[in-house]
C-alpha cells in the first residue's frame, strides 16, 4: 500500500510538471532582436541591367519576403531580381508575411565622371572601356585672367572623350559675387567652348566659400545671369551645387528653368527637395585616370532629348494639386481574416507614408504599387483599436481599424542560436480562437519541429538542429497567412 501511495504521488508530480512546462533550451546563446534588412540599400543599374536583392535578419534569409517596386516604369521585380526599365529612381520594398519591411533605392541611370586638370592626362580609351557613359569637363574657373584660368586640359579632355564616343557636358567653376562678374564668367566659358557641340548642359559650379554668405536674392541673380547668357548662345544651362546651398542661397524660383546637378556623397539618394537630373554621389578609381575621380549618375539621356524626361524629385515634395484619396475611410473591424488591403489613389510618383497609432493592435505596411496608386496592408496583431494614417506631403487620410485577439502567441520571439543536434522547446498559445494551428519551419533541412504535447490550449513543440543555417519558425491558423514567430540559427 505504501509503495502504491508513493507511486501515485510521483505520477501526480510528473503531471503537474507537464502542465506548467516552460520553454527550455539546450546549447543556446541568446542574441538581441534585429530588424530585417536587404543586402543592399542602393543599386545603380542601366536600362536592361539586373541585380538580385535578398532580405535577411541577422544573416538569416527571409524566404517569405516579397519584393515590390514603387515604379515598374523605372525598375521591375521578378522574384528577387530587379531590372532597370527606364531612367529614374524607384524604391524596392521587401515585405514579409508578418509585416516587416526593408527598402532599397534603385537608380536606373547613365554612369559618368567629372574631370579637370586635377586628373592630369587621361587615357580616354581606357575610360570608355571601363563603362563610362558621359563626362562633364571643366572649362575653367573665374574670369579675372582668361589665359591663366582656362583649364589646361580642357581641349585634350574634350577631344579624347568625344573621340571615344563618351557623351560630354562642361562646368565652369565660379568665384562670382556680383552679377557683373557672373556675366564675365559666362563670356569666358563661351569663349573656351568656341562653338563646340555638347550632349550635356553647361553647368555653373557654385560652391565657393565667398558665395555661401551671399543672400538668396543675390546668389540666385548671379546664377540666373550666367545661365541666361549660356542659353542665349544656344547651349542648355544647369547649376551644380550641394543640397545645403540649393536649399538656401539658390532656392529662388527664378532658377527653376535650369537643370540641377547635385553633389551629395555617402548617402543612398541625394537629399535635395526639388527635381534634379544629375547626382554626384562619390569618388572612385577609374581605369585610364590617375587617382580617384568624381562619380556621377544621370537620370536623363541628354543626347536623345534636350529636356529632362524623368527628373528625380525628393519624396517629401508633393504639389498641392496632387490627387490623393483612400478607398477606406469608415472604421474597419477584423473578422476571421488577419489582414486587409486598402488603396490610396494618387497621381504622385512618390509613395505615401502609412503609420498606425497602435501597432500592437493593428500594424500597417506598404504592399505594392498598382494602377492609379498604391496598396497598403493592415494586419490584425491583437485586440485594440488603431488609427491608420496615410500621408503625402501636406495631404493625409485616415480611418480606424479594430483588431481582435485572434492569433498565436509564442513564448519566444527573439532570434537565437542552437548547435547542430541541439534542441529547443516552444510554447504556442492560440488567442481568441479555438482553431487548431499548424507549425512549420522555413527550411526543414535546418530545423525539424516535433509536437511534444498539448496542455490546455497551448501547444509544446520541440525543434532539433539538423544542419548549419538559419530559418524561421512559423504558425498558421486555418484561412490565415503564416506568421513568423522566431528566427533560429543552427551553428
Amino acid at each position: 500500500m505504501k509503495r502504491k501511495l508513493v507511486s501515485l504521488v510521483l505520477a501526480l508530480a510528473m503531471i503537474a510538471s507537464l502542465c506548467t512546462t516552460a520553454a527550455y533550451a539546450t546549447d543556446t546563446s541568446t542574441v538581441t532582436s534585429a530588424a530585417m534588412t536587404l543586402d543592399s540599400t542602393k543599386l545603380a543599374l542601366r536600362v536592361g541591367e539586373s541585380a538580385s536583392l535578398t532580405a535577411s535578419v541577422m544573416g538569416c534569409i527571409m524566404s517569405d519576403a516579397v519584393l515590390t517596386s514603387s515604379d515598374p516604369g523605372v525598375a521591375t521585380v521578378v522574384g528577387n531580381t530587379v531590372t532597370g526599365a527606364g531612367l529614374g529612381r524607384a524604391v524596392i520594398t521587401a515585405t514579409t508575411s508578418d509585416g516587416q519591411t526593408a527598402t532599397c533605392n534603385v537608380h536606373v541611370v547613365l554612369k559618368g565622371i567629372d574631370v579637370s586638370a586635377w586628373q592630369g592626362s587621361i587615357n580616354w580609351t581606357s575610360v570608355k572601356s571601363s563603362g563610362v557613359d558621359f563626362a562633364i569637363i571643366r572649362t575653367g574657373y573665374g574670369s579675372e585672367q582668361w589665359d591663366k584660368q582656362t583649364d589646361a586640359y580642357f581641349n585634350a579632355n574634350y577631344d579624347g572623350a568625344t573621340a571615344n564616343g563618351i557623351k560630354v557636358g562642361v562646368y565652369h567653376f565660379s568665384y562670382a559675387t556680383t552679377v557683373a562678374a557672373a556675366a564675365e564668367e559666362a563670356r569666358m566659358c563661351l569663349s573656351i567652348l568656341n562653338g563646340r557641340k555638347l550632349d550635356y548642359p553647361v553647368f555653373y559650379d557654385i560652391e565657393d566659400s565667398t558665395q555661401r554668405v551671399l543672400s538668396r536674392e543675390l546668389l540666385s541673380s548671379i546664377a540666373q545671369t550666367f545661365c541666361s547668357a549660356i542659353e542665349s548662345a544656344g547651349y542648355k544651362a544647369g547649376i551644380y551645387s550641394s543640397p545645403s546651398i540649393f536649399n538656401s542661397n539658390l532656392s529662388s524660383s527664378v532658377l527653376d528653368p535650369y537643370d540641377k546637378w547635385v553633389a551629395h556623397w555617402g548617402v543612398d539618394i541625394a537629399r535635395y527637395s526639388n527635381p534634379y537630373t544629375v547626382w554626384q554621389y562619390g569618388s572612385a578609381s577609374v581605369p585610364g585616370i590617375s587617382g580617384a575621380v568624381d562619380q556621377d549618375y544621370s537620370y536623363v539621356d541628354y543626347s536623345s532629348s534636350s529636356q529632362p524626361t524623368n527628373p528625380v524629385q525628393d519624396p517629401s515634395q508633393t504639389p498641392s494639386t496632387t490627387t490623393f484619396k483612400s478607398d477606406t475611410t469608415a472604421p474597419y473591424s477584423f473578422g476571421t481574416n488577419s489582414s486587409y488591403i486598402y488603396k490610396i489613389t494618387t497621381t504622385s510618383s512618390t509613395i505615401p507614408k502609412a503609420v498606425s497609432s497602435n501597432s500592437s493592435a493593428v500594424s500597417v505596411a506598404f504592399y505594392q504599387k498598382t494602377t492609379g496608386g498604391y496598396l497598403y496592408r493592415i494586419t490584425n496583431v491583437n485586440q485594440g483599436s488603431a488609427t491608420i494614417t496615410t500621408t503625402l506631403g501636406d495631404l493625409s487620410t485616415s480611418f480606424t481599424a479594430n483588431g481582435k485577439a485572434n492569433g498565436v502567441i509564442s513564448d519566444t520571439t527573439y532570434p537565437f542560436t542552437i548547435k547542430r543536434g541541439g534542441t529547443y522547446q516552444f510554447k504556442f498559445t492560440p488567442s481568441g480562437t479555438s482553431a487548431t494551428p499548424t507549425f512549420t519551419t522555413g527550411n526543414g533541412s535546418v530545423l525539424k519541429p516535433v509536437l511534444q504535447q498539448k496542455v490546455g490550449s497551448s501547444y509544446y513543440y520541440k525543434i532539433s538542429g539538423l544542419s548549419a543555417g538559419c530559418t524561421g519558425v512559423y504558425s498558421t491558423l486555418p484561412g490565415q497567412q503564416a506568421v513568423r514567430q522566431c528566427i533560429v540559427t543552427v551553428a
